[in-house]
This record gives structure tokens, C-alpha cells and sequence, in this order.
């Protein structure tokens, strides 16, 4: 792929010179800097304000937090004369009738209402109840409480008692706190907003009026190109002393813009081409950057990840298409339309019909010449009418189809929009060259895909038998060694079966070799329906000697399998007049070991080797036996 790194230099216009020396203003003269210290007249003022806002937030909360302590104390005695209508009869009952617990519930009720903290009764027999919070020590200092009530007797007799009610000062200072946050919370809303509403009028109406001015004023110099006064305030109906510097400022300023203005327009038309011939040249070199990295990804890239990489190459080329659709299509010689291989559909993209091994419309493409093209169609005008007209069945507003014609087909490149557009691939050379290397992907691809496919053609034909199927000797080997290997690291048993098809020379002698080979083959189908479960290898090591590796089944489940196995080749009925029984039959031996039957250390060669010499033997005593049946 040594066409990625083909210079562009001989296709792309070269840049311009910078700009002219000539053209650089010189710099003014410095003045005299102000070294006073600046202060913002819309910030003194808002800092006033803001004081003043805070003055009146402080006189409201005290205003509101007298009125909440008089509510409060007002609250209080309110709740004391309910007391004394309402609970101290009940209280003299209680006490009359000794009932305690009624005159806890009582003090308890009483201690309810949130400006009441403790409830204190001292019994004129020297019982004492209390309810409420616990009231320290300094608290309790004075025997009476804030408010005492005198518990009356029955029908006005002598005094039962004392009731003592204690006024809830932290639920006052909750209150004037409460009270106070809130206040001073809206005062700070109000002072905030105050003065931010009066800070930014300000900054409207002067601060950045005079900034503007200055900032103006600053730039005003011959030979250097001033803008245009403009300040920062809304419409009014009226003039002001403002309105006035500002038409002296630009009565200034039109003096010298006319000699401003021309230099000012050539030095940014050189300026322009400058910066639009550094981005194309960018763009060109990001983009060969980009092509380069994902060409080299595929030099050793697995078979099965060529379709996503293929795709992520499409969205790539799309990024750098103004986020264009692409698809590479596929016209064998001979086949009346073009199918789509792969696709990539921009997001925004509302393009139609376009999707994988879906065929194009014959008129989107049409007859090609062989070699090389580049149909570019930047609206639906710029084509012809019956390519307009599949254009637009597919949503097509514009298009650039990169194609190759060669003695096996045709491929094409597509870049399609539902949008009339211009396309980065501003020259022929660059779509053909995202065309070139995609296609090259491809065949590439197509190669490494019949590679693989022989490969796997060239293993399957080493590792089967080519008569039955079954595996051969050489898989047998290395799998058997495997399964021991994990029969040992499991402690799991292992049983071997070893088939023989009975007098088989002597069917051979009879009835032929071909004859002979369609007993084998139906006999190995058999073995192969029996020993179908995974892990379960049967494999042909002889002309008509089979061995089956069953991991994980103890002697009587392979016995079982093998049996089923001598029925089946049974049932068959195929005809044997060397036999005995005048039918083919088979005879089996089986043999299974376990991993903690041998000594520490026994290799896995030996292990197997003890199992298959086991299942020969049980298949000798097999056929002396009788054949036809089944050994261990």
C-alpha cells in the first residue's frame, strides 16, 4: 500500500506569501500612565446601597423580633389562663380522689403547649409532680416558677396545692432566631438583588458607555484601523451629554477611516487565503494520517475482524466527508446490479435502500468504462435524468461514486447525501485513493478468507477418517492424551471401548471391498449415534478396529453404551454368510480406570496406555467367547 504515502504537494496549489511588512501599523506613542488607584462609579454606588439596604434589614428584624417576643409572652399567658379554666378543677379533682396517674396525664397536657417548658405541682401533702423538660439546676434555684396557680380545694375549702409554670425561653430564643434568619434573609434577597439590578443599570447606562468610550478612544490612531463606536445602551427618544461626546468620537473617526479601510480589506483578504489554504492543507494531512494508521491495522489482522474494521474505515472516511454515507459495492460481470458490501449510513443521513447485499438500482450506477472513474454529482441537476431519477428514489441529493472495472467485475466506492453539498474530496486523486485502498482491503480480505478456509479444508482431512468420518489415529492420540491429562487433574474416571466388526475379512473375501467399505461406513454411524455425547471421541484405528474415549463414566454406564451399541449394529441386519449368526455383528471390550487407582506420579501415557491395554483384553475375551457381545 505505498500509494498511501504519495505526496499531494503536486495537486494542491502552494500557499501564499505572509503578508506584506509594509502593511504592520506602526505602535503609538505610550502616555503617561494615571497611577491613581481606579475606583467604578457604578461600584461605589452599589456598595452604598448595598449598606443602606443592610441599615433597613437590621431596624425591620428588631421592629419584628419586639413584636414576636410580645406574641410570644402573649402566647404564654394565654396559655395560663387556659390552665386555670380548664385544668386546674380537673387537677383538684385528681387530687381530692389521690389519683397520680391522672395528675401526671393532667401536667403532662399542661406541658404540651410549646411556650410552657416545665410543669411543677407541690402538693399540699408533700407530693411533688412535675412534666416537661428537665429544668437544671440554676433553673430550679427559685422554688416558684414563672407563674404559680393556687390548686382551689373542694367547695372553696383550703388550697391543695401549688401549680408552677415555667416560661419556655429556648422556645422564645428559637422563635426570635427563626424570626431574625428569616428577615435577614429577605433583607439579604433584597440587598442582593437591589444591588445587582442597580449595579447592572449602571453598568448600562455608564459604566460601560464610558468603557466603551475609553476602549474607543485608546484606538484611535493614524494608520491603524479603528471600529466603529458603538455603545453598549438601549434605544431612547432623547439625547444626553453621553449622545453628544459619542457623535464627536465618531466625527473623529471618520477622518481617518477611509485610509483604515482599504488597508484593513487587503491585509484580511491575504489573511483569509492564508488561513483557508493552512486549513485545507491540514485537512489533507490528517486525513492521509488517518488512511495510513488504518491501512497498517490490517497487515496482521485476524479473518473475522476485516468487516469491523472495514466499517470503522467507512465512519472514518465519513468524518473527514462532511459526515457523509458510504458503501462499497459489488457488480460481478454478468449480474444486472451492483449489491452493496458494506455500509456505513450517516446519522443525519436520510438516504434509502442503501443496506447490506441489497442491490442498487442499475441506473445509479450505469455503464462504466474499464479502468478507473470518478463520477462526481453535487445536486440532482448535475446528473443525468434517468441517474436523477435513482438518485432520488434513493434519497440521493449528491453524490461521488469512485469505481474500478476489471475482467472479474466491477467495485465502487459511493459517498452519498440526502443534501446538496461539496465534498472535501475536493480532486479525483483523493477519492481515488480512499477507493484504491478499500478495495485492496478487500481483496485482501478475500484472500485471507479461501487461506482460511483451506486451512481448515487441510486439518478436517488430517484429523478424519477419510472412509468413515470418524477420527483418525493421529487425532486419537493427541486427544487421548488430553482427556487423560484432565481425568487426572478432576479425579475423574475415564472408560475406553474397543470395537471390532466380527469375521470381517471374511466379509471382505465374500462380498468385496466396496462392499465392504459401506459395511464400515454404516457400522461408524452407528458409533457415531452412540457416542455422540461431548467429550465422547470415537475414532477408526484400524481397517476394522475402533476405539471410543468416554470421559467421565464408570464401567457400568460404558458397558451400557457399548451394549446399546452391539444391538444397534444388530438391528442393522446386514447380511454375512462367513458368520455364523449370517449378519454382521461386532464384539466390545470395555475398560475404565480411575485417577486414584494409580500411584502418585503416574504419567499420563502410562495411565492410558493401562486403559486401552484393559479394554484389549476385555475385547479378546470378547471374541473367544463367542463374538457378538460385549466384555470387560
Amino acid at each position: 500500500m505505498n500509494w498511501l504515502h504519495e505526496p499531494l504537494s503536486s495537486s494542491l496549489p502552494a500557499p501564499s506569501a505572509g503578508p506584506d511588512e509594509s502593511l504592520t501599523p506602526t505602535p503609538p506613542p505610550q502616555a503617561t500612565p494615571d497611577l491613581r488607584p481606579l475606583r467604578s462609579l457604578a461600584e461605589s454606588l452599589t456598595r452604598r446601597i448595598v449598606w443602606l439596604c443592610v441599615g433597613v434589614t437590621l431596624m425591620v428584624a428588631g421592629v419584628r423580633l419586639i413584636m414576636v417576643y410580645k406574641q410570644e409572652r402573649e402566647a404564654f399567658e394565654a396559655a395560663v389562663s387556659k390552665v386555670s379554666e380548664t385544668h386546674l378543677p380537673l387537677l383538684a379533682n385528681s387530687l381530692w380522689d389521690i389519683e397520680p396517674l391522672a395528675i401526671q396525664h393532667l401536667l403532662q397536657d399542661i406541658a404540651k403547649a410549646p411556650q410552657i417548658q416545665a410543669v411543677r405541682l407541690n402538693v399540699s401533702t408533700g407530693q411533688f409532680f412535675q412534666a416537661g423538660e428537665a429544668l437544671s439546676k440554676a433553673e430550679r434555684s427559685g422554688e416558684q416558677g414563672d407563674i404559680t396557680l393556687e390548686v382551689p380545694g373542694p367547695k372553696g375549702g383550703k388550697s391543695l396545692g401549688q401549680l408552677s409554670l415555667d416560661f419556655n425561653q429556648s422556645y422564645l430564643r428559637q422563635q426570635l432566631m427563626q424570626t431574625f434568619a428569616q428577615v435577614g434573609l429577605l433583607g439579604l434577597l433584597a440587598t442582593l438583588g437591589l444591588g445587582y439590578l442597580t449595579l447592572r443599570i449602571l453598568r448600562r447606562e455608564l459604566h460601560q458607555p464610558l468603557q466603551d468610550l475609553a476602549h474607543f478612544a485608546g484606538t484611535l490612531a493614524p494608520g491603524k484601523p479603528t471600529p466603529t463606536l458603538e455603545l453598549a445602551r438601549p434605544p431612547r427618544p432623547q439625547r444626553d451629554e453621553l449622545d453628544v461626546v459619542v457623535e464627536g468620537f465618531r466625527t473623529l473617526q471618520g477622518e481617518i477611516q477611509h485610509y483604515v479601510d482599504e488597508r484593513q480589506r487587503r491585509a484580511e483578504q491575504l489573511e483569509q487565503a492564508v488561513a483557508r489554504r493552512t486549513t485545507e492543507l491540514h485537512e489533507v494531512t490528517r486525513y492521509l494520517e488517518t488512511m495510513s494508521r488504518r491501512s497498517s491495522r490490517f497487515l496482521n489482522l485476524a479473518v473475522d475482524e476485516y468487516p469491523g474494521m472495514i466499517r470503522a474505515t467507512l465512519r472514518d472516511i465519513s468524518s473527514h466527508s462532511g459526515d457523509c454515507s458510504l458503501a462499497i459495492a459489488e457488480q460481478p460481470v454478468g449480474a444486472p446490479q451492483a449489491s452493496c458490501r458494506f455500509v456505513w449510513l450517516a446519522p443525519r443521513d436520510t438516504v434509502a435502500g442503501v443496506a447490506l447485499d441489497q442491490p442498487l438500482l442499475a441506473d445509479l450506477i450505469g455503464p462504466l468504462p474499464r479502468g478507473w472513474i470518478v463520477l462526481r454529482f453535487e445536486c440532482l441537476a448535475d446528473a443525468e435524468p434517468q441517474r436523477a431519477i435513482a438518485m432520488q428514489r434513493h434519497g440521493i441529493q449528491a453524490m461521488v461514486c469512485c469505481a474500478f472495472t476489471g475482467s472479474s467485475g466491477t467495485q465502487l466506492l459511493l459517498a452519498m447525501s440526502s443534501r446538496p453539498e461539496k465534498w472535501v474530496f475536493r480532486d479525483d486523486r483523493m477519492a481515488k485513493m480512499s477507493a484504491e485502498m478499500l478495495f485492496n482491503i478487500m481483496r485482501h480480505w478475500q484472500d485471507q478468507l479461501a487461506l482460511q478456509r483451506l486451512h481448515q479444508e487441510l486439518e478436517q482431512r488430517s484429523n478424519t477418517d477419510s472412509l468413515t468420518g470418524l477420527a483418525n489415529r493421529r487425532w486419537f492420540d493427541e486427544v487421548k492424551l488430553e482427556e487423560t491429562r484432565r481425568a487426572m487433574r478432576g479425579g475423574t474416571s475415564l472408560a475406553v471401548v474397543t470395537i471390532d466388526v466380527d469375521f470381517f475379512k471374511s466379509y471382505n473375501d465374500t462380498y468385496g471391498h466396496a462392499q465392504g467399505d459401506q459395511c464400515l461406513v454404516a457400522v461408524s454411524r452407528m458409533i457415531q449415534q452412540t457416542f455422540n455425547r461431548a467429550g465422547e471421541l470415537p475414532a477408526r484405528v484400524g481397517g476394522e478396529e475402533f476405539t471410543v474415549l468416554v470421559p467421565e463414566h464408570d464401567l457400568a454406564q460404558a458397558l451400557g453404551q457399548a451394549e446399546r451399541l452391539r444391538q444397534c449394529v444388530a438391528d442393522l441386519a446386514i447380511p454375512h454368510l462367513g458368520s455364523p449368526l449370517q449378519r454382521v455383528s461386532i464384539s466390545a471390550g470395555v475398560s475404565c480406570v480411575r485417577p486414584d487407582r494409580f500411584e502418585a506420579g503416574t504419567s499420563p501415557e502410562h495411565f492410558i496406555a493401562e486403559a486401552l491395554e484393559a479394554a484389549d483384553g476385555a475385547l479378546y475375551r470378547a471374541k473367544r467367547s463367542g463374538r457378538d457381545r460385549v466384555s470387560d
